[in-house]
């Protein structure tokens, strides 16, 4: 079946795009060895890297959906070339640095790390590429001079019914809920004031909505501003941990998401104020 083919090619590109960037961090001397890692450790971030690109790959195949896949190529091709051209990893122990006499054992990398970071944050670029490409899908359906897909998407009809619109956004403002708080607790996004757990329930609610709001806008009103900056602040969020800064973005995107729910909002009440007005009408038809 065409579906099944479409599937294997992308799990194999998938496969091929995480071998290829573990042997090139082996041979920069990363530790990446499945040895380094826990059967789960093993699990999330050698699969994570397959589904990074097999996803892009799918929606290519199966829908024309090319945003994700040039997203990806893009990133891919930054991150190798970060590491790959000069000036390149240097492995110093902490003490080099610190002007000890006795090494400590603690190796620090610089000017590298890029792929190590692409590894393990691997499912947040997999959720930004998935919103990218429902973004674009949207996109087809409300501008003329974009071509439509191979085939839609059989239970997403756009504008989408209440009932399917809310199934959407609520899938995938838990799906986004579940990889910033993970994203959150591996960066260590701690609370001034303690108790921590009031923090990630207070992040957790706030990532599915923050998500959530703007996929029912998409889906269910075409509107394309909100999810658009979602996705952008997505990327961009997991684009800044390929270097290391005192200021951790996530931090804040995390901790005070109400703000950027303001933002999507004030960008989607942009946009349907200029959908009521001749002006917008008359881009789009030429469009």
């Amino acid at each position: 079946m065409p579906s099944t083919r479409t599937l294997i090619i992308s799990l194999v590109v998938g496969v091929v795009h995480a071998t290829g960037l573990l042997a090139v961090a082996l041979h920069l001397g990363y530790a990446v060895s499945p040895g380094e890692y826990s059967t789960v450790g093993i699990g999330w971030r050698y699969g994570g890297l397959v589904l990074v690109a097999a996803l892009p790959v799918w929606l290519a195949l199966r829908y024309r959906l090319a945003t994700p896949l040039v997203a990806l190529a893009i990133t891919t091709s930054y991150v190798l070339g970060m590491e790959l051209l000069p000036p390149g990893p240097t492995f110093r122990d902490a003490a080099e640095l610190e002007g000890l006499a006795e090494p400590t054992g603690i190796t620090i990398v610089e000017d590298g790390l890029y792929i190590v970071r692409y590894i393990v944050n691997a499912s947040v670029w997999t959720v930004g590429f998935l919103f990218l490409g429902l973004v674009e899908y949207v996109s087809r359906s409300t501008w003329n001079a974009l071509p439509t897909g191979r085939e839609a998407i059989p239970w997403l009809s756009i504008p989408a019914s209440r009932q399917r619109a809310v199934a959407v956004a609520t899938a995938g403002g838990i799906i986004h809920a579940v990889v910033m708080v993970w994203f959150a607790a591996r960066l260590g996004v701690t609370f001034s004031g303690g108790r921590e757990w009031t923090l990630y329930l207070f992040g957790a609610i706030g990532m599915l909505i923050l998500a959530a709001v703007p996929l029912y806008l998409l889906v269910r009103h075409r509107l394309l501003a909100p999810a658009t900056l979602l996705t952008l602040f997505i990327l961009l969020n997991v684009q800044a941990e390929f270097t290391a800064s005192v200021e951790d973005p996530h931090a804040l995107y995390f901790g005070a998401w109400f703000l950027y729910l303001g933002i999507l909002l004030i960008a989607g009440g942009i946009e349907y104020g200029l959908r009521r007005i001749d002006i917008y009408r008359r881009v789009v038809s030429r469009l």
